[in-house]
Parts: structure tokens; sequence; C-alpha cells
């Protein structure tokens, strides 16, 4: 089963945020979440979140740990993320996540020209100076991202990164330590999170507000009907806009 961007999604929104459902059967959906949508309630995000709107617009949730979410993106990075219906089916996914079963992928724009594709194999642990954040740490969780370039510009470059372990921040805190953070990111950076040699254009009309990164794909086993889920959606509008400028 193949789920294209181009198909017309069923849409609902709430807070402010519109959510588009890409992909949906009895057990899971598959939604694209937009830019500064928080998924989970924390330290100040108590309401408003991913997993608020899910409660509120589809009440068979409530009952389910973490209103089904079996994943999670960072704030402000847009894309696929995986909903579980029912309480049999959220612990399989756990399950698929758990035994890196499921295939993710994502795109970004990186700081530098990028030289070639590889693989970053960097323990990830929490910042003990700052704890909302992680970094690099030889004695943190073994953490797996590999990478290719796609297209190099200027004095940046879009890369596709597939994810084999999950941790908080990885690709973000990955690509900073091989010295291509991610563009626009505020706190995985370099000096300026923008730098001007990216382009004066691009640089001063600030054409991101947020880091370059979006969940693009999305493919896996389905837990119960065993039928190959394989979903993919475009580069969001902002993206697509600032690489017209890089």
């Amino acid at each position: 089963m193949f789920v294209s961007g181009k198909k017309k999604d069923k849409i609902f929104s709430i807070f402010d945020h519109v959510i588009k459902i890409v992909y949906e059967d009895k057990y899971i959906l598959i939604i694209n979440k937009p830019a500064g949508l928080v998924v989970h309630p924390g330290s100040g995000n108590i309401n408003g979140t991913l997993m608020d709107i899910l409660s509120l617009k589809k009440k068979y949730l409530i009952n389910i740990p973490r209103s089904g979410i079996v994943h999670r993106l960072d704030k402000n990075t847009t894309g696929l993320m995986i909903i579980a219906k029912n309480i049999f089916t959220y612990f399989k996914l756990v399950n698929l996540i758990k035994y890196r079963n499921i295939i993710r992928e994502y795109d970004a724009f990186v700081i530098g020209n990028v030289v070639s594709g590889g693989t970053v194999s960097i323990p990830i642990s929490r910042n003990k100076k700052k704890r909302v954040c992680m970094m690099s740490n030889k004695n943190g969780k073994p953490s797996i991202t590999h990478f290719k370039i796609i297209q190099k510009f200027h004095a940046s470059t879009h890369v596709r990164l597939k994810l084999e372990t999950g941790r908080t921040h990885q690709i973000r805190v990955h690509m900073l330590h091989i010295k291509h953070p991610i563009l626009g990111d505020p706190v995985y950076k370099l000096g300026c999170s923008f730098p001007k040699n990216i382009t004066k254009c691009a640089y001063q009309m600030n054409l991101l507000d947020r880091q370059a990164l979006h969940a693009s794909h999305i493919k896996f086993l389905h837990p119960i009907t065993n039928i190959l889920v394989d979903c993919y959606i475009p580069l969001p509008k902002d993206m697509i806009y600032l690489m017209n400028y890089l």
C-alpha cells in the first residue's frame, strides 16, 4: 500500500492547528504534523498539544496511552506520525519501533556542503547543564543515523536521513556533531542558525523560523492486517520556498 502526499487528505483543525490525515484504517491513523505543534504536554506546554487535540477530536483515543501516539516529533519538525486507534494496536506498534521494524526517513537542509553520504553512530545523552537538550556523549545511549545527499546548494545541502534508533533530538544532535547542523535550528547550531553565507537573499528575508527538518517517509508491515503501509509526503511549503533561495 502506498499513500502519496498528492492524495486529497482528510483534515481536522483545533487550537489554530490544521492536522491532515494521510492514512486511516480501523486500527491506525497516520497524520502530517504541522510546525509549531507540541506532541506531549510538558514544561511550558501544558495544553494545546497534539495529545490534547487527538483526545478532543477522536474521543476513542482517551483511554489509550498518550492518546495512541507511539513516537514523537519535535515541536517545529513537520511530517508523518503514527497513531494507534486501540490499545492492542498501540502495543504492537510500540514493539515494531522497539525492534526497529518501522522505516522512518526525514528530509533536512543542513549548513555547509556535505561531501558524501554516511552514517553517524554516536551515543546521545541528556545535557547535564541544560536538561531540555541532548548531547553527544560516549557514555550515552547508542544512536545511529544514516544519511545521503539529495542536492547541493551554494552553502547548504539537502540530505535524506534514516533513523536506526530514535533518541530525543537524534538527527539534530548528530548533524551538529559532524559540523553540518540543520538550517534554522535555534538550539543545535554552530554560531548562527542561519549564517550569512547561505545566500544574502535567504538570510535577509529570514525565510524559515524553525529547523528545516521534515519527517517525509514511513514504511512498515501493518501489525494487524499484515499489509505493507508505505507513506510519503513531500516537503512542506516553507521548506520548498526556502529551497528556491539556497
